[in-house]
């Protein structure tokens, strides 16, 4: 698929909005927190939990679950359902709370819900002041990034540059980072509001006249966790495209690149024997040394206005990455003593997706294409195994065992079959009758499913 001309890819752009993926924006107003009771029931605390984006170890794969199979030929029961503002960050769940983030009016708030009940717990607002450019609109100033928890904190990245650490029992601040007025280059901001800067940046308040910028769309990659270290994209001319952040503190751990962020979303994985941060950031994609920052490899891969927006899948010593007009990529890495060594293993024109994300057992890699066809590609050579199906335009799959669950942003949830050998259609249902932009959170045999219309539990098992 060709690169658009610049007014297509920047309509194109408006979908980047509403992905994977961010949590929330923190602005310069003080916090006001809303504390329920502690959850009755807290029997949704499984092995399996779904704490960050596509879930366990963040790679859209599920251990072990307690998902029906056969698929029952019912669809799920809804067991309750929560009204949200706008937003696209997925729910995540853990401990028997589901958190998710939301924007109403100029408020942006990080909300915590009983999983087993959908009472509200608590919620954590704060004033925001961002708009999207124009195109982006469509899809609502809402945070775009998902939350990530561990050990009783809640981490959220905000839609102009507020990382902050919340207590995840009552959403007390633990710690905050504001990206744009730490690691931004300062301008003045006479309006006193948040500016679409042409097709480059939006300038937003940091202070007292003063404005900093941040990416056309906001930020929208969600953060991920390697030891004590929360890695998340920043930018900014005093900070570093990828950052390390200590969990406990909040002090910056290391800082790697000087280039813009992308609106995808870093990985870790080890390669090569060493934990390494692969991710795309607009220009390129590279491996990090989760240590240190360190660059270990990197391949060029720019698309227009920095839209790479899926996140990479990592396969034994495989990196593939996809974006708007781009084949699905394979990079082979392999470390040659203190050297580290980077070629094409092969590209596929068949896999090429703007929004949705792939997922891998390490035999097989499977996605869907802007088209809305599944394909199942052999991770050794790319080569195609099969291809079928018509399911809209986003839709990042989890594999669970031998069956694939795809979310699609129709509302519609599709069970295929995990199998290299055909394209198989195991069942689908309706889970949202709004448009459905971000990947549920599987925990046992329930589904939590964020849409246009709020935040739904459904339970799979009669």
């Amino acid at each position: 698929m060709a690169i658009q001309t610049s007014f297509d890819t920047l309509t194109r752009a408006a979908h980047c909005t509403v992905w994977l993926v961010a949590c929330w924006l923190l602005a310069d107003a003080d916090f006001q927190t809303l504390v329920a009771a502690e959850p009755a029931d807290r029997t949704a605390s499984v092995a399996n939990d779904w704490p960050q984006w596509r879930g366990p170890q963040g790679r859209a794969t599920l251990a072990a679950s307690q998902l029906p199979d056969p698929w029952p030929t019912a669809p799920p029961k809804r067991l309750w359902q929560a009204r949200l503002g706008s937003g696209w960050s997925s729910p995540v769940v853990a401990d028997g709370r589901v958190y998710v983030t939301d924007r109403a009016a100029a408020r942006e708030r990080v909300l915590a819900f009983d999983a087993a009940t959908g009472r509200e717990l608590w919620n954590r607002a704060h004033d925001v002041d961002f708009d999207p450019h124009a195109v982006g609109r469509r899809h609502g100033n809402g945070p775009k990034a998902t939350p990530l928890v561990n050990d009783g904190r809640v981490y959220a990245v905000g839609i102009a540059g507020w990382l902050d650490c919340l207590r995840a029992a009552d959403g007390q601040v633990v710690w905050q980072v504001n990206y744009p007025a730490e690691f931004g280059a300062r301008e003045p901001l006479s309006s006193g509001r948040a500016t679409v800067n042409g097709t480059e940046n939006v300038i937003v308040p940091i202070g007292k006249g003063q404005g900093a910028p941040v990416p056309l769309f906001g930020y929208t990659g969600s953060p991920a966790l390697w030891q004590d270290f929360l890695i998340a994209p920043v930018g900014g001319r005093r900070g570093g495209t990828i950052m390390a952040f200590h969990k406990d503190t909040g002090r910056v751990a290391w800082k790697a690149l000087d280039e813009n962020v992308s609106y995808s979303s870093p990985v870790v994985a080890e390669i090569g024997g060493v934990p390494q941060v692969v991710v795309m950031t607009g220009p390129r994609v590279v491996g990090l040394s989760a240590a240190d920052g360190a660059v270990l490899w990197s391949h060029p891969f720019q698309i227009q206005y920095d839209e790479s927006i899926s996140t990479p899948v990592v396969g034994r010593d495989t990196v593939v990455v996809t974006a708007t007009g781009r084949p699905a990529t394979a990079l082979r890495i392999r470390r040659a003593g203190d050297t580290w060594q980077k070629q094409v293993a092969w590209t596929n024109e068949i896999l090429s997706s703007y929004l949705s994300s792939m997922v891998t057992d390490g035999e097989v890699l499977y996605g869907m294409n802007d088209g809305g066809e599944f394909s199942c590609l052999r991770l050794a050579d790319g080569k195609t195994l099969w291809t079928g199906g018509n399911h809209g335009y986003y839709a990042s799959p989890i594999l669970s065992g031998k069956r694939l669950l795809a979310l699609n942003d129709r509302g519609m949830l599709a069970l295929l079959a995990a199998d290299p050998a055909a394209y198989k259609e195991l069942g689908a249902c309706r889970l949202a009758t709004s448009e459905t932009w971000t990947m549920p959170a599987i925990v046992g045999s329930r589904i939590y499913v964020r849409s246009a219309d709020g935040l739904a539990c459904f339970e799979t098992r009669p």
